[in-house]
């Protein structure tokens, strides 16, 4: 068995609809291997990149300001939430989904 990263890009259409842009193997989700993918993307005519959104893959944020320098990023919220709920004691955990869900209610979540 071989660890390896599988390095993907879906795009949304002026439709709004998610396309396959690509899926590549790599070694690591280091800066080489994102800089490698996406000028590989940008190769094939990808073009109007206005945003992305990731994790906060150091590697990935620095290769997209070198190939794409005029797109905006933004962390994605579910790998945002991720983190910060491992940080939280179990038995917050439940409150802490509601509230960033925006529910600041006190006491029992909805359908309790």
């Amino acid at each position: 068995m071989v660890d390896v990263s599988v390095l993907t890009a879906i795009g949304v259409d002026q439709d709004g609809f998610r396309r396959m842009l690509g899926v590549a193997e790599g070694h690591k989700e280091d800066k080489a291997g994102w800089l490698g993918f996406l000028k590989h993307l940008k190769e094939r005519g990808l073009k109007g990149v206005r945003l992305m959104i990731s994790d906060a893959c150091l590697g990935l944020t620095e290769a997209m300001a070198e190939v794409f320098p005029d797109a905006d990023w933004q962390r994605c919220a579910v790998h945002f939430y991720r983190n910060v709920f491992s940080h939280v004691p179990s038995s917050k955990v439940r409150d802490g989904g509601r509230h960033a869900q925006g529910d600041t209610r006190p006491g029992k979540p909805r359908g309790s």
